[in-house]
């Protein structure tokens, strides 16, 4: 049939089989070739409108260029003013800084320097009162002394004591000052007896005559010296430093116009007064060596200009009042304190590095002024006057020198008052100034350059694409023109349209969780405020009723990690939950959260599933199974007891409310019962074991999963559940078979778990050795100690060490010598030496033979040591650890701030007295944390030495077990199998004896009931740490070394006390049982039961808290020391309140193990854990991780 349009509102079909080429076919064949042409013209309408539409891009891509182009030049220039005007609040700021900072150090120099003076006035109003005596009879003991002191601190020239000498005292003075001109000899003795051997300021001079004046005298017109005026007179009398020639004492200063002025305003104010600017030439080579003086500004000060007289730079008398009476300003005036103050000393301290081209004007009020230039590190006088640039007054900061006045706040020609005047310059603004801003204005306009070239270029390949597309559409649009009328085709598409504007409006809200979570986060429109704080948007939230929820923790990780460095703790998260999330996704779990070591995961959200429970079944026990074979496999590098490690879970199925939570960092949360319960079958579940809710085993039953679960014996009571019956999922245990019930461990405590793992199946001492565990602490010791070899052989290949061939003959071979005489008060560590950090570590590639022969080392180390309940190797592991942990907390100063490596090093070298330079040091100390124990025979050296055992008579009945394990461990090292080990660990013969030294040491350190021992390295600390230690001095500093490498031995010895309160329960019931048992075989007089508890709390009180405060106060090991410090105190604190039912506890432990019943009671099944019911809430106090 053939398609007819005779109207737009009729369609007439007319078969092909009706005639020939009668009218109605004519008629037929006429539309025929309308419709084809109407389909012609619809395809030349298209490409007519694809014509119009590309001369609108055409304009559209003109009016685009052009807008590139105007938007990249007003960006550069916008780009250039901002970047110029960033510059110019640079300067600004940096300018103001200076300002600040200098009005600061202004004030904080005045009010010292007035200070002072008036505190050396009160001493010389306190000499008179201690002497009896009375002004102006008075002189100053040891006035240079004072004298020199006052000058180095305060930066003065000069300081000279002048009594007020009235007429009816006159004689009487001439007579006293003849008499007491001793302090002239005295203080040209005393500077002579300076290390520098001559008064670093002016000059003790060399004329050695103390001959004065018999009388006040002035000088005359012509210069000459005269007999003074009627008095008052104020005569120089002693002097700071003392006059270069001794005739000028007794001159009369108030012939002096300057000192005249001012001495008149210090009696009316009576307080501290400056002077005008004076010149100091007249004093040359009478008061003021000028050499001296010339060199004080060269060196002091470096702003004196090759070829000026520092004569000529100003200076100004301070004048302090003395008074009668001490601490009475109201008392009479006596004397006055006359300062020879040289402006360049509070000039020179404004200097900064960050301010250069600065002009400071000093003036005064008595019209005198003088002009500085401040560069970066030095300060220049340009003059007297006020010099500087006039461009810049109005960036003027005026710094008021006053912060020292109390009374007089007006000036007059006697008292001037000082201020300083700021000013930037043009150098100081061109230093900020840069081509930068014009670099950058180039950038961004070629940026929009390239912009505009590349536009073009993507235009073209835009055009050439169209082209086809059109051609493309052109085509469909025949084929759809040939299928259906344009009405028609016109309707589809807008229906399309309408339905699929439609589907979008009305998108349900688990699809819009579901976009949410693959998109990671709301749209923007949904996350829009309102002004009353309520989202514009309804909430993207839904119900979810059939879901599983698993709650999954790691038990044993709160314990483990306080032992651990933060690092070890992120790589076993990041790694256990990393597998987690990889499982996750193949099997579709929705991870929900993880927080801190809790993992949260779900099924049924946001895509309901029918199996949640089943799938969350079987991703809980491969997540089980992934935590068994991670934890072993990162037990080599995170230390031991990371294989202990275990997960706890907890499943609960049923509804859950899911949703955005919308605001800041928003997060998909689920909320509900479900979650509650969900947490609480974790919280009370085990170890190693899913315990999963009623709900969920329906559910698993259902699905025909029912021998999977294993119902629990005992009634979990939940908080805020009630009881609640409860199974275990079926987990592989380790061995491959199923625990199919918990009740097994169920009653069993942390501790007596512990102490049954170690009396069940070692009875031969190879499967103790080299059990799987051993092993693994086997490979952990041998990683580190590999490690610290690598940096040893690192450093050594930088710095190749110079001395003789190690003689190994030579040590440990005086069989007159016991180990213990051996022990040095200070182990001399090398120098810093930047070279020696040349080598990288990584690259250094040690020697097969060495790696084996260390293997072998560590592995016949723990074959020695016995099978004791304390002092076996684990615990050496454990000790191990904490050496390790604290040598990689060793920080550097809090407050140093270092721009490159070789600071760093030289401030870490310093400030940790060379421990962190020396790579064999770090190896010696964790080499004798690993043999610190070897063979040790579980009984302490007391008993070794009452048992009048050869042992003991051979190391002299001291530190027995502690020598013996050096013995041991040495001999074992200096064997031939080990040759290539030694060579790796030293190379010198001082390299082999400070290896020694180091070892000795460090085991001595940890026999902590040696009184003798333990007096001496007390007395140790007190020298080495005592204020009156020489802080540089490199005994003191090897001292420092030696005291605190020997107790971070002893603190890792006790370590398990400094960490989590589980740890040290579970060491602290090892030792306990080790004690005991040797008290069963005779080898210990009391039950250690019955001094137990009061014990560790004199232990804590008496050895651990103050050892832990030692290494906080030697300032080495950062905030692990606090951390130990705090660990102490609160499992002392805990013990104090539970050590009562611990102890209880170990004595039921022990008994059970050394003294069982004779005939225990058969029993069928594991008890239940609770026999009568459980007696409380078990979730009040969540299983403790």
């Amino acid at each position: 049939m053939v398609q007819q349009k005779n109207s737009p509102h009729s369609v007439n079909f007319v078969s092909e089989d009706e005639g020939g080429y009668d009218d109605e076919s004519a008629v037929g064949s006429a539309d025929h070739v309308g419709f084809a042409r109407r389909t012609v013209d619809e395809i030349r309408d298209l490409q007519k409108l694809v014509c119009f539409e590309t001369n609108s891009l055409r304009c559209w891509r003109l009016i685009v260029v052009l807008l590139l182009l105007i938007t990249g030049a007003t960006i550069a220039t916008f780009t250039f003013i901002f970047l110029r005007g960033e510059e110019e609040e640079s300067f600004e700021r940096t300018y103001n800084l200076f300002a600040v900072r200098t009005k600061a150090t202004s004030e904080e120099y005045m009010q010292n320097l007035v200070l002072s003076f008036e505190e050396f006035s009160g001493l010389i109003t306190n000499a008179a009162l201690l002497s009896s005596a009375t002004f102006p009879l008075v002189t100053v003991p040891n006035f240079e002394v004072l004298g020199y002191h006052a000058r180095v601190v305060t930066g003065v020239e000069m300081v000279m004591f002048t009594p007020i000498v009235n007429a009816k005292n006159v004689d009487d003075w001439n007579k006293y000052s003849v008499e007491n001109k001793g302090w002239i000899k005295a203080g040209r003795d005393y500077l002579r007896s300076l290390p520098e051997n001559e008064d670093p300021v002016l000059g003790i001079g060399d004329e050695e005559s103390t001959d004065i004046s018999p009388y006040i005298w002035r000088l005359d017109a012509l210069e000459n010296p005269v007999a003074a005026s009627p008095p008052p007179h104020v005569p120089v009398w002693q002097t700071s430093p003392p006059p270069q020639h001794a005739v000028f004492v007794n001159y009369d200063s108030l012939t002096e116009p300057v000192f005249g002025s001012a001495f008149h305003s210090a009696l009316i104010v009576k307080e501290a007064v400056f002077s005008g600017f004076i010149g100091l030439s007249r004093y040359n080579g009478s008061l003021i060596d000028g050499y001296q003086h010339q060199k004080f500004h060269e060196e002091a000060f470096k702003n004196v200009r090759e070829g000026e007289e520092s004569f000529a730079y100003p200076h100004s008398l301070l004048i302090q009042p003395v008074y009668e009476k001490l601490k009475d300003t109201s008392s009479p005036i006596v004397g006055v304190i006359q300062c020879n103050l040289p402006w360049d000393h509070l000039i020179q301290a404004l200097v900064t590095e960050g301010a250069s081209g600065i002009f400071v004007v000093l003036y005064n009020t008595c019209g005198q002024s003088y002009t500085y230039r401040l560069d970066k590190d030095k300060a220049t006088l340009f003059g007297e006057g006020d010099l500087h640039d006039t461009r810049w007054d109005s960036k003027k900061v005026v710094v008021p020198l006053t912060s020292y006045l109390r009374n007089a706040t007006t000036s007059d020609d006697g008292h001037c008052i000082y201020s300083m005047n700021i000013y930037p310059s043009d150098s100081m603004r061109n230093d900020w100034e840069s081509s930068i801003p014009l670099y950058f204005a180039y950038a961004v306009a070629g940026t929009f350059f390239a912009i505009t070239v590349t536009f073009f270029i993507y235009d073209g390949f835009v055009r050439r694409r169209n082209k086809v597309v059109v051609q493309a559409a052109a085509r469909s649009n025949k084929i759809v023109a040939s299928l259906f009328p344009s009405n028609v085709r016109d309707r589809l598409l807008a229906e399309e349209e309408g339905a699929g504007f439609q589907r979008h409006g009305e998108q349900g809200t688990q699809t819009r969780l579901k976009n949410f979570l693959a998109n990671d986060a709301p749209s923007a429109l949904d996350l829009e405020e309102t002004d009353d704080l309520m989202f514009k948007t309804k909430p993207i939230a839904d119900l979810f009723p059939e879901t599983t929820i698993l709650f999954a923790d790691i038990a044993g990780f709160t314990a483990w990690s306080s032992a651990r460095e933060p690092s070890q703790v992120f790589t076993l998260l990041e790694t256990v939950y990393r597998a987690f999330d990889v499982s996750a996704q193949r099997r579709r779990i929705f991870k929900v959260e993880t927080v801190g070591d809790c993992y949260v995961a779900a099924t049924g959200i946001p895509e309901p599933r029918k199996d949640h429970a089943v799938a969350m079944a079987r991703f809980a026990k491969e997540c089980m199974s992934k935590m068994q074979a991670l934890t072993r496999r990162l037990e080599v590098s995170l230390g031991p007891d990371t294989a202990d490690l275990a997960m706890r879970m907890g499943m609960h199925s049923g509804p859950v409310t899911a949703g955005v939570l919308r605001g800041e960092r928003s997060r998909f949360q689920l909320f509900g019962d479900t979650m509650n319960t969900a947490s609480r079958m974790e919280s009370t579940g085990l170890r190693d074991h899913i315990q999963i809710s009623q709900e969920t085993a329906d559910l698993l039953r259902a699905a025909g999963k029912g021998e999977w679960i294993v119902p629990r014996r005992d009634i979990v009571v939940a908080k805020g559940k009630g009881e609640l019956k409860t199974y275990w999922l079926e987990v592989a245990s380790h061995e491959g078979a199923s625990v199919t019930s918990g009740e097994g461990s169920d009653g069993e405590s942390i501790v007596e778990m512990e102490l049954q793992a170690q009396n069940q199946g070692f009875n031969e001492e190879e499967e103790v050795i080299f059990s799987d565990k051993a092993m693994r602490l086997i490979d952990w010791n041998v990683d580190l100690l590999l490690r610290l070899l690598q940096l040893t052989v690192a450093r050594r290949m930088a710095h190749p060490p110079v001395g003789q061939k190690p003689n190994e003959q030579a040590i440990g071979r005086d069989k007159k010598r016991t180990v213990l005489d051996e022990v040095s008060e200070v182990i001399v560590l090398p120098d810093y030496d930047d070279l020696a950090y040349a080598a990288d570590p990584k690259s250094v590639i040690l020697d097969p033979d060495v790696e084996l022969q260390l293997y072998e080392y560590v592995t016949s180390v723990a074959g020695m040591y016995r099978k004791n309940p304390f002092h076996n190797f684990e615990h050496a592991s454990h000790v191990t650890m904490s050496v390790a942990k604290l040598l990689s907390r060793i920080v550097a100063p809090s407050h140093m701030d270092f721009q490159d490596s070789i600071a760093r090093d030289q401030t870490l070298h310093d400030h940790t007295y060379g421990i962190t330079s020396d790579p064999l040091t770090q190896f010696a100390c964790v080499f004798s944390a690993l043999i610190h124990d070897v063979d040790h025979t579980g009984v302490p050296n007391t008993q070794l030495v009452k048992e009048n055992l050869s042992i003991a008579s051979l190391y002299k009945s001291r530190s027995v077990a502690e020598q013996n394990s050096v013995d041991v461990a040495w001999t074992l090292l200096m064997q031939d199998e080990f040759s290539a080990l030694r060579t790796a660990i030293y190379t010198t013969d001082e390299e082999l004896k400070r290896f020694r030294q180091l070892v000795v040491n460090c085991v001595m350190a940890t026999d902590i009931m040696d009184k003798e021992l333990k007096e001496l390295r007390n007395a140790r600390w007190d020298r080495a740490f005592s204020e009156q230690a020489v802080l540089d001095d490199r005994m003191t500093i090897n001292r420092k070394a030696t005291i605190v490498i020997e107790h971070l031995l002893q603190a890792s010895d006790v370590a398990h006390t400094m960490q989590h309160w589980h740890i040290y329960r579970k060491w602290n019931a090892k030792l306990f049982e080790e004690m005991y048992k040797a008290y069963k075989e005779g080898r210990a007089e009391k039950n250690p039961a019955d001094f137990w508890y009061k014990g560790e709390i004199g232990f804590f009180d008496f050895y651990i808290i103050p050892l832990a405060k030692k290494l906080k106060e030697c300032g080495v090991f950062g905030v692990s020391s606090k951390e130990y410090l705090n660990y102490a105190e609160r499992n002392r604190k805990e013990w104090e309140l539970r050590g009562q039912e611990v102890l209880s506890e170990l004595i039921e432990n022990v008994n059970r193990i050394y003294d069982p019943p004779r005939n225990p009671p058969l029993q069928e099944s594991a008890p239940e854990r609770w026999p009568g019911g459980p007696p409380r809430d078990i979730t009040i106090q969540e299983t403790p991780n």
